[in-house]
């Protein structure tokens, strides 16, 4: 079944999001696994569109907005956490209180970014305060891959591999959806 998935890595332009110990943006890492997983849903016969493509501010609305226009059938928002406490690790994924699709698919991606990356779970969260998640009119997500502040999971996010495998996680997450969606 084709869909039309929009990833929305999360900041960039003078937003670079959270910066880690040695320097790493948010925007930067975010952006890549978007990109890496882009083209997994392509060749995988989606049409996957991401709502930056450079390193380019784009307002919430904005994000919002090109997945409604576009009639998007999921909208997965890509970030890295951040904390002051520096030893503050794992994953999370966060949905629109209130969607039972928004948990179904938050469940999913949560299990295979935690299968695929070997981060730490923090769960799966609900929320009405993230604009992205609020403003779409199709279930959406929002990830934190890993803290971006933490020592040792900013050096996981600025290799390759993890950002592969994140990729990977979120692909996964989106076909089993989509297969158990259309049954």
């Amino acid at each position: 079944m084709q869909m039309i998935i929009v990833l929305d890595p999360g900041h960039g332009g003078h937003d670079p999001g959270a910066v880690g110990p040695t320097g790493l943006r948010e925007a930067d890492v975010v952006l890549d696994v978007a990109r890496r997983a882009r083209l997994l849903f392509d060749a995988g016969g989606h049409d996957c569109r991401l709502t930056r493509d450079a390193d380019a501010y784009v307002t919430l609305e904005t994000r919002a907005d090109f997945a409604n226009r576009l009639g998007a059938d999921l909208f997965v928002s890509i970030h890295c956490n951040a904390a002051e406490s520096r030893d503050a690790h794992g994953t999370e994924t966060w949905y629109y209180e209130g969607s039972d699709v928004g948990e179904q698919i938050a469940t999913l991606t949560q299990s295979h970014l935690l299968q695929r990356c070997g981060r730490r779970d923090r769960g799966i969260k609900a929320t009405r305060s993230f604009s992205v998640l609020r403003r779409t009119r199709m279930p959406a997500v929002l990830v934190e891959l890993a803290f971006i502040s933490n020592r040792g999971e900013e050096y996981r996010l600025r290799h390759e591999g993890f950002r592969s495998l994140a990729a990977v996680a979120v692909y996964d997450a989106v076909n089993e959806w989509a297969e158990v969606s259309a049954v």
